[in-house]
């Protein structure tokens, strides 16, 4: 019975994690110049996106690509603007994990937050290097968001994804 308790709250926990992350993407777009009314949320889809409306079209950029940057270049005006787009789902789920993580271990529960950390970097690391890059490196195209974020601006790419690895591993080090 333990342990479908410990896989339900894994899995609960990732859901979360997923939710914050398109979140982020959403709330980014918002302050990049995307109205609310052409974005939506798709978390029940794999892999979960936000979604882009063309006309009456609701656009997946996993579905096209193309037609989804398109549509995107409509409202986002600078690259500075996409990039936060890009990464807002990057920024948002890493100042979630800090912040739950912070708390499990303030309050003593080193156990949690370690579990939080190592399952937070996890998946950053199965979506860059299964997902993410070798779609991109296949097809000639970004297929994620980090491959996204090398597309628009590659310095600070590479410094966003160095601090996300740094620190949930400095914050696995402190837990452990």
């Amino acid at each position: 019975m333990q342990f479908f308790l410990i896989l339900f709250t894994i899995l609960a926990f990732v859901f979360t994690l997923i939710a914050v992350h398109e979140a982020g993407h959403y709330l980014a777009g918002l302050t990049a110049g995307i109205p609310a009314s052409v974005m939506k949320i798709r978390l029940f889809t794999f892999p979960q996106h936000v979604a882009l409306r063309d006309g009456d079209s609701w656009i997946s950029p996993v579905a096209n690509i193309e037609q989804y940057i398109t549509v995107s270049r409509r409202y986002l005006s600078t690259r500075a603007a996409a990039f936060r787009w890009v990464a807002g789902g990057m920024v948002m789920g890493t100042i979630f994990n800090t912040l739950v993580y912070m708390t499990a271990f303030l309050l003593g529960w080193t156990f949690l937050a370690f579990w939080i950390a190592v399952i937070s970097l996890a998946m950053y690391l199965v979506n860059v290097l299964l997902m993410d890059l070798p779609w991109a490196l296949l097809r000639g195209h970004p297929c994620g968001d980090t491959s996204g974020m090398w597309m628009i601006a590659k310095l600070p790419t590479t410094l966003l994804a160095i601090l996300m690895v740094v620190l949930d591993i400095f914050m696995i080090w402190l837990a452990s």
